[in-house]
Formats: C-alpha cells, structure tokens, sequence
C-alpha cells in the first residue's frame, strides 16, 4: 500500500511541475508582445509622433470596412511649417503583409503643422479580422523613421 501511495503522490507532484511550467511560457509569450501606445518617437524631420489610441470598428466610408484606427499626436518642433497625415504611415500586421492607409476613407488626417504647433489625428487601415498585433511605421516618401508594436483590440 505504501508503494502505491508513494508512486501515486510522485505522479501527482510530477503532473503539477508540467503544468506550472506551461503556465509559466503562457505568461511568458502574453508579456512579450509589446503594445507601444504613448511612445513618443522624434524623427529626424523634426516631428514628434505619438500613438495615442489604437481600436478597431467600422470606418465612416460608403462601404462600411472595418478597420484598425490609429490616432496619433504629431507635434512639429522645427521653426518651419510642416507636414503629416495619414498616408506617411504603413501598418505591418502579424501575417507579416503591410497595409498602406484605407484611401476611401474620408477621416483619414492629413494637414499641415505649424512651427510648435501639435494636431490630433486617425488613419483607417484595412487588416486582416484575426490579427493581433501590428507595427506601424512612420515611413514618408517610403522612408522609416520610426516604428511602434501595437496590440490590436478585441473587437
């Protein structure tokens, strides 16, 4: 009887081992996809840009795509009046394809920034439904110059 206790208290401890440790790599991989919003990038035209807000949802165009949102703060820290919008950025999704902005999307930002001035703004990009993190970079005239990984959101 003892054995079989012993050998029965033995299996117990070694099947309570294993699934801590696949706990432990669960944990692990959720931790190590970075999720970047509100990091401030300078880039070297004289622009600070921050995402500020990632979320998925139907954008406002006639054919009622769903898309990820991004809203960035760009700031323009020269002496001269500049420029940003929606299009110098590209979203790389999980599946490894870069999607450029949704261009029927007529929310889409795009302006000129004054010197010391800072504009809000969101760019409509058309991903696929399953993705679960992208990095967006901010790639004008298709130049990177900064870049950030981002969680998608549950829709």
């Amino acid at each position: 009887m003892k054995k079989v206790t012993l050998i029965f208290t033995s299996l117990m401890i070694a099947f309570s081992l294993v699934g801590c440790a696949a706990n432990s790599n669960d944990q692990k991989e959720e931790t190590a996809i970075k999720n970047e919003i509100g990091k401030t990038v300078d880039t070297s035209n004289n622009l600070q840009i921050k995402v500020t807000k990632v979320a998925t949802g139907f954008g406002e165009s006639s054919d009622k795509k769903d898309m990820l949102q991004v809203t960035f703060s760009v700031k323009n820290t020269d002496k001269v009046t500049s420029g940003a919008g929606a299009a110098d950025f590209k979203v790389k999704a999980d599946n490894d394809k870069t999607y450029d902005v949704y261009g029927l999307e007529a929310k889409n930002f795009g302006t000129e920034i004054k010197a010391g001035q800072t504009i809000t703004g969101t760019g409509y990009y058309e991903i696929p439904a399953k993705t679960k993190t992208v990095t967006v970079y901010y790639a004008p005239l298709g130049k990177k110059k900064a870049q950030w990984q981002l969680k998608v959101p549950a829709k």
